[in-house]
């Protein structure tokens, strides 16, 4: 039951090389999407405005977006970083064992619950923007606030033994300073993949008209992770 619980806190808490993770004591192999980069600490400030709005209750290990835009920000340029990927999962959990069978029992419950979890984790979203919020605000010097909201949630879409995977349309909003910066609907795709006995978090982020953009890419990114790490069923 643990497992579970923490499991379902954290998937919400919203190939040109690859990068090795490591969940818990396990090394794990991320095949990077052909044109993506790691978003990196020397792109200020966009890095650190990607990574202030990390739920609490997850680790977070990539965030990639795309090689023209990470030229466009070390030439110093302003950016919109449209389409991009980050890759996390549940504290606790990446200390732990799944086993298939628990992994199967988080996707019932996926299966049968999603739109009430969602109502749960769009109740959570202020707590995560003020926190990033004043993050930013202080590193920066400037009254910064972003807001989510508007989430709606649609159905799983992608469901095999090992991933399961439903997308949603978001509205993000934000001032600077007090001046309205505008706002946006977003579109995303969270697909939880087992892998071995750990369990991580592909969130992929685009336009509003990239819905199918986004499952498509999450798809395609999961079955390269695993095909990246066929010594985890072992």
């Amino acid at each position: 039951m643990r497992i579970l619980i923490v499991l379902l806190l954290g998937i919400f808490c919203l190939n040109a090389g690859a990068a090795d993770i490591v969940v818990g004591e396990r090394t794990i192999s991320i095949p990077v999407p052909e044109g993506y980069v790691e978003l990196t600490r020397d792109m200020s400030p966009y890095y650190e405005s990607m990574w202030a709005y990390v739920a609490p209750s997850n680790n977070r290990y990539l965030t990639l977006i795309h090689e023209s835009t990470a030229a466009a920000i070390r030439r110093g340029d302003a950016v919109d970083v449209g389409r991009y990927m980050n890759i996390e999962t549940e504290k606790n959990i990446s200390r732990m064992s799944v086993s298939e069978a628990q992994f199967g029992e988080f996707q019932d419950i996926m299966r049968n619950q999603l739109f009430e979890l969602t109502a749960r984790v769009q109740e959570k979203l202020p707590e995560i923007t003020s926190a990033g919020n004043a993050s930013l605000s202080e590193q920066f010097d400037a009254d910064l606030a972003v807001e989510l909201g508007g989430v709606v949630p649609l159905p799983i879409h992608h469901d095999t033994d090992n991933a399961i995977a439903s997308s949603m349309y978001m509205t993000v909003s934000a001032t600077v300073n007090g001046e309205d910066m505008g706002s946006e609907v977003l579109s995303a795709t969270m697909l939880t993949l087992h892998v071995g006995d750990k369990v991580l978090f592909l969130y992929v982020y685009g336009a509003q008209s990239d819905l199918l953009w986004t499952r498509e890419t999450a798809g395609a990114w999961a079955e390269n992770i695993i095909a990246e790490n066929p010594t985890q069923g072992e």
